[in-house]
């Protein structure tokens, strides 16, 4: 089995200082330390994650070398994704590889393969947080959302729809509606 570190702070990615030396940054250096106190022979640091990405290229790398029975170590769940959908999508393929997961964190210590019970909760908070469920997402791949006209909207209120049937079936806000037909 073999303990692989990964450490990459959203924040510490994305307000780099000028010099971009992760070698000199106190915070990783300070996972550094409990990462090798927990056992890891191997550590790697992203230094730049991609705009949107599910992960950055060192995860990526990590997860592409890691086999069944090694274990990825952690000091923050952020660091394995930027949305609760992006960390479960990952907890998920771990769980499916059976790669370990160790958190160092000291609210959320779990070691081992990932369980379904942690990926269930993990699935109730995306529920709640709007990244998963039945209906799609309005701003789903890329490019811009669908726009709405009033017309559709004075069309299914013709058929008797109040306004969060209305948002459901044209995947918007409610908020989208009432200013819609503000507007008009």
């Amino acid at each position: 089995m073999l303990r692989i570190g990964y450490i990459c702070d959203i924040d510490l990615v994305s307000n780099r200082a000028a010099t971009d030396d992760p070698s000199i940054n106190p915070q990783i250096e300070s996972d550094r330390a409990s990462l090798v106190e927990a056992g890891c022979k191997v550590i790697r640091v992203e230094t730049a994650r991609p705009p949107r990405a599910a992960c950055g290229v060192v995860l990526q790398s990590i997860l592409d070398f890691a086999e069944q029975g090694d274990e990825i170590v952690v000091n923050r769940l952020n660091q394995i994704g930027s949305s609760s959908g992006a960390v479960l999508g990952l907890l998920q393929n771990l769980r499916a590889r059976g790669i370990g997961l160790r958190l160092l964190d000291p609210g959320l210590n779990r070691t081992g393969l990932v369980d379904d019970s942690f990926i269930q909760t993990l699935e109730m908070i995306c529920s709640l947080d709007g990244r998963l469920g039945n209906r799609p997402m309005a701003s789903q791949g890329t490019g811009r959302r669908n726009r709405v006209t009033t017309d559709d909207i004075r069309s299914l209120q013709a058929r008797g729809m109040g306004a969060g049937q209305i948002a459901e079936t044209l995947n918007v806000s409610r908020m989208t509606i009432w200013r819609k037909l503000k507007e008009a």
